[in-house]
């Protein structure tokens, strides 16, 4: 969604603030396909002006589903976004010279006919903060190696069996000559 940012640029406030909500996908990020969002992302936004530099507060919240990285079960999370830029402005470029600083070069919005889309950075910002992976539980146990059961359901008694990798049955040959 694109923000008009008409009243700060011209002088009638320093503080915009809005919400609104929106479904990724279009912007060209797309998410990875084990995640499926559960409604659209609600966005909070605070735009302020201080003296020339806009800066852009943008706290987001996620729900989303996915499945547990070693059992596979359901998994529905809630993940907050907190997100803070600096938008281009002629003053901004005027007062510090922003644009060529290449440590602020990430965290810049460009300003595109009085507003500023924010959509495909909150997307971004989502992909690039996903855990690693996701859990039922912490001490979720899994999938048995051999069997695939849910250990969590119970020993499936393929634990109980010890067997020696082939390509290391050469080496129990050797602690038997010892015993």
């Amino acid at each position: 969604m694109r923000i008009d940012l008409s009243q700060i640029l011209e002088g009638r406030c320093t503080t915009l603030e809005g919400s609104y909500s929106y479904t990724p996908g279009e912007d060209g990020v797309l998410l990875p396909d084990s995640i499926t969002l559960r409604g659209p992302i609600a966005v909070r936004y605070r735009v302020t002006d201080n003296h020339g530099y806009l800066t852009m507060v943008i706290d987001a919240e996620v729900s989303y589903d996915t499945v547990c990285d070693r059992c596979l079960d359901p998994v529905s999370v809630t993940m907050p976004l907190a997100l803070e830029r600096l938008i281009e402005t002629d003053s901004a470029v005027r007062l510090g010279d922003v644009e060529h600083d290449e440590d602020y070069e990430d965290s810049l919005l460009p300003l595109v006919n009085g507003g500023v889309d924010v959509d495909n950075e909150i997307t971004e910002a989502l992909v690039l903060n996903l855990p690693m992976y996701h859990l039922c539980r912490e001490d979720c146990p899994g999938l048995c190696p051999k069997c695939g059961k849910r250990l969590a359901d119970g020993d499936c008694g393929c634990s109980a069996k010890k067997e020696i990798d082939p390509r290391l049955a050469i080496l129990q040959k050797l602690l038997e000559k010892h015993d």
